[in-house]
C-alpha cells in the first residue's frame, strides 16, 4: 500500500519565463481541444488509436510544443472521453491547468528549485516550502499539474508524492455514526457538534433564504461568495474533526457505509435541505486519508438497524428509538441514539475485520464499551 498527497506550490519567475509558460498553457489547451474533438467524432477514447491518428500531424502544426507535452495533452483528452462516456465533446479552456510528467519537470524539493519546460525551452523556477510540507520533502515526486490564476497573475505547480504505508498494527475498534445533528459520534462517547456549527449553519441557510427570494445579479453574486464561505467552513470542520477522531487511541476506525444515502426515501423539505447541506462523504474521505498516514485502519459496514439494534442485548426494534433517545424494551438499557448506533457499528467492525483475521486465531479484536 501507498500514501499519496499532493502539495501546491507557488512559484516565482522571470516575466520572461511567465510568458513562456502561458503560451505553453495555451497552447498545450489547444491540442487537447483538438484531440477531444478528433475522439469525440470517431467516437473513441482509445489512446493508442488517437495517438497514431494525431501524433504526426499535432507535431507539425506545433512543433514548438515539446513532444511529452503533446502526449500529456492527449491523455488528459483520452481520459476526458471516457469520463463522459463520449457523450459530449470535453472542451479546456485556454488557460486551464496542464499535466506535467517527470520527463518535462525537474523538481528539487531540497533546493527548492525546478526546471520546467515550454515553448521555448526550460524555465528556471523557484519556491518556498511551507513548514508543514517539509514533512514530505523525502517522498517520491510522481506527477505535477501547473496551475495559471489570471486574477493574481500567478502560477502554482501541484505536486503529487508518494511513500509506502506503515502498515497496520493493534485491534482496538472505534465506531463512527455520521448525522445531521450530530455531526459525529464516537463509541467512546465523544460527540461533535459544537454551538457553533449549529450557529453557522443557520446562519447561512437563512442568508440563502433572503437572497433567493431577492433574485437580483447582485443578490445572486452573493449567493456564490456565501457558498464558497460555507464549503470553505465545513471543509475546515471536517478536516479537525477528522484530525481528532483518528488522533484518539484506536487502531481501527469503523464507519457506516452511506453510499445511497441520498437515493432512500425522503421525509419533507426541511429534512432534504438538512440532508443535502450534509458533507458526510468529505469527513468519510478526510478520515480515511488522515488515518493511513498513521497505520490505522478504516472499514466501511452495514449501516441497516445501527439506530434500532440495542449495543447491550442486541433486540432489534424501531421502537427503541423516540428522537435522540434510546430505550431497549427487551432489557431497559437506555442511552443516547447517536451514542447507541456509534456502538453497533463498532461492533460490526469487528465482525468486519473477523473475516479478514480468520486465518489469525491468535488475533483478538477490542472495542471498550462503556455502558454508562
Amino acid at each position: 500500500m501507498n500514501v499519496d498527497r499532493t502539495i501546491k506550490l507557488k512559484l516565482e519567475m522571470s516575466d520572461e519565463g511567465k510568458e513562456n509558460l502561458k503560451q505553453t498553457v495555451v497552447l498545450f489547451n489547444q491540442v487537447f481541444n483538438e484531440v477531444a474533438e478528433y475522439g469525440f467524432n470517431n467516437h473513441t477514447h482509445s489512446k493508442v488509436s488517437i495517438h497514431h491518428a494525431t501524433y504526426k500531424d499535432i507535431r507539425e502544426q506545433h512543433p514548438e510544443l515539446p513532444s511529452s507535452l503533446v502526449q500529456g495533452a492527449r491523455d488528459v483528452a483520452c481520459e476526458a472521453l471516457k469520463g463522459v462516456k463520449l457523450k459530449t465533446c470535453p472542451e479546456s479552456q485556454p488557460y486551464s491547468a496542464i499535466r506535467y510528467n517527470k520527463r518535462v519537470v525537474t523538481i528539487h524539493m531540497q533546493y527548492n528549485s525546478a526546471t520546467i519546460a515550454s515553448i521555448h525551452g526550460r524555465v528556471n523556477i523557484s519556491f518556498n516550502i511551507p513548514e508543514y510540507y517539509k514533512q514530505y520533502l523525502g517522498w517520491e515526486i510522481r506527477s505535477s499539474t501547473l496551475r495559471y490564476d489570471r486574477r493574481q497573475d500567478v502560477f502554482y505547480l501541484h505536486v503529487t508524492l508518494r511513500t509506502e504505508s506503515p502498515k497496520p498494527v493493534g485491534n482496538t475498534i472505534l465506531g463512527i455514526d455520521r448525522g445531521i445533528v450530530n455531526v459525529a459520534v464516537c463509541s467512546n462517547n465523544v460527540f461533535f457538534n459544537t454551538s457553533s456549527i449549529k450557529n453557522t449553519r443557520a446562519k447561512y441557510a437563512y442568508l440563502r433564504k433572503e437572497l433567493q427570494s431577492k433574485g437580483t445579479k447582485s443578490a445572486k453574486r452573493l449567493l456564490k461568495k456565501i457558498s464558497r464561505k460555507e464549503r470553505r467552513f465545513v471543509t475546515d470542520v471536517n478536516h479537525c474533526i477528522a484530525k481528532d477522531i483518528v488522533n484518539m487511541p484506536f487502531d481501527v476506525i469503523a464507519l457506516e457505509d452511506l453510499t445511497s444515502i441520498r437515493v432512500q426515501k425522503r421525509k419533507g423539505k426541511n429534512f432534504n435541505r438538512k440532508l443535502n447541506n450534509w458533507s458526510f462523504y468529505q469527513l468519510e474521505q478526510f478520515i480515511r486519508y488522515k488515518a493511513e498516514a498513521v497505520a490505522k485502519q478504516v472499514v466501511s459496514v452495514d449501516p441497516r438497524y445501527s439506530s434500532q439494534k440495542c449495543s447491550k442485548c442486541g433486540h432489534i426494534y424501531k421502537g427503541n428509538r423516540d428522537g435522540s433517545s434510546y430505550r431497549c424494551r427487551n432489557c431497559g438499557f437506555q442511552i443516547h441514539a447517536d451514542l447507541n448506533a456509534a456502538r453497533n457499528i463498532a461492533q460490526a467492525g469487528i465482525s468486519c475485520l473477523s473475516r479478514l483475521t480468520v486465518n489469525q486465531p491468535n488475533v483478538g479484536l477490542k472495542v471498550p464499551l462503556d455502558a454508562t
